[in-house]
């Protein structure tokens, strides 16, 4: 009788490492998010020392100065509400991209193996 544990033990190192491959690609989208607001929010916080600069030195007229702001503000706004968006875009483009791999290794593994039936799925029921 075959001994079913090297299956199991496979079963589990399988789930591991794809736990570990969503968590990395989690890691990574918050990596960007994070590279991403602080690239922005630069951006804005030079935008708005220029401006104070300007309104402070009075060369241009403070009224039109703030008014610029706001538009810079209302632009700076826009793009951070963009961020969570660009960050999950990145997180399903890191997961698709490790489906792909392990689709493609898959097919190696099944041209250079032996032909063998896949195993069916275990299937969890709810108990009523």
């Amino acid at each position: 009788m075959a001994d079913p544990e090297p299956d199991r033990q496979q079963e589990i190192q399988e789930v591991l490492v794809n736990a570990l491959e969503v968590q990395l690609a989690a890691l990574k989208a918050g990596v960007g998010f994070w590279r991403e607001w602080v690239e922005r929010t630069s951006a804005f916080v030079k935008t708005a020392t220029q401006t104070l600069g300007a309104i402070r030195s009075q060369d241009k007229n403070a009224e039109q100065v703030l008014l610029e702001m706001v538009d810079h503000s209302r632009e700076s706004m826009r793009a951070m509400a963009e961020l969570p968006r660009n960050a999950a875009a990145r997180f399903i483009r890191e997961l698709d991209e490790m489906e792909n791999k392990r689709r493609s290794a898959g097919r190696g593994k099944a041209r250079g193996a032996a032909a063998k039936s896949p195993r069916p799925k275990r299937r969890v029921r709810a108990k009523p």
